[in-house]
């Protein structure tokens, strides 16, 4: 009996390894090689005129400006890059000065002799910015001073700027015609700074 169950039990191992070696498969192997990853190109640069844009540019110098007086800036910033910007904001950064020693009129009434004045006297006239064939106004701004939108972040778009495409931005400010004695002779540095997401 030992002997049948020994052979019983041989013949039922050899017959999974013939299985198994009987059992056949295919086999195949696809490639794909030299495939890239890369990043395109994200870029904004600025223009006076809308024809010849840089990274950074002088947009305007206003001198000898009074009481009243309106001055304008136009200038357009445009997407230089492969990538859609989904998010354009200016900021401006405004510094007070005076410029060189006060006039004996302001002397009178300016007892700050190294701060000026001028942004909190200056006053954003109209804003608006235009893409393609739509112009739209920042009226949150307007009617404010610089002082009040010193460190702001002005958002300028409503809709991505695709590459290529540029936005046309006016800025009017006008001195206020109440600013006193205690304007004169004072400078305003403004610096914006145009930030761009994707």
């Amino acid at each position: 009996m030992k002997r049948w169950l020994g052979i019983l039990v041989i013949g039922v191992v050899l017959g999974m390894v013939g299985m198994h070696a009987g059992e056949a498969f295919f086999t195949d192997i696809s490639r794909s090689e030299n495939n890239e990853l890369s990043t395109g190109e994200f870029e904004i640069k600025v223009s006076k005129d809308g024809s010849y844009f840089r990274d950074d540019l002088k947009l305007f110098d206003f001198k000898d400006i009074a009481p009243g007086d309106s001055r304008e800036v136009t200038f357009y910033i445009k997407n230089y890059g492969d990538i859609d910007v989904s998010k354009l904001k200016l900021r401006f950064n405004v510094k007070d000065l005076e410029d060189g020693s006060l006039s004996s009129a302001e002397a009178l009434v300016d007892n700050t002799t190294d701060v000026g004045e001028l942004s909190g006297n200056t006053i954003i006239e109209d804003f608006e910015v235009a893409k393609g064939n739509q112009t739209y106004r920042l009226n949150d701004y307007i009617g404010k001073s610089l002082k009040e939108v010193n460190g702001s972040s002005i958002s300028l778009l409503k809709e991505n700027l695709k590459p290529g495409e540029k936005v046309r931005v006016r800025l009017s400010l006008r001195l206020s015609s109440s600013a006193g004695n205690e304007c004169q002779t004072d400078i305003a540095k403004i610096s914006m700074s145009i930030y761009a997401e994707q």
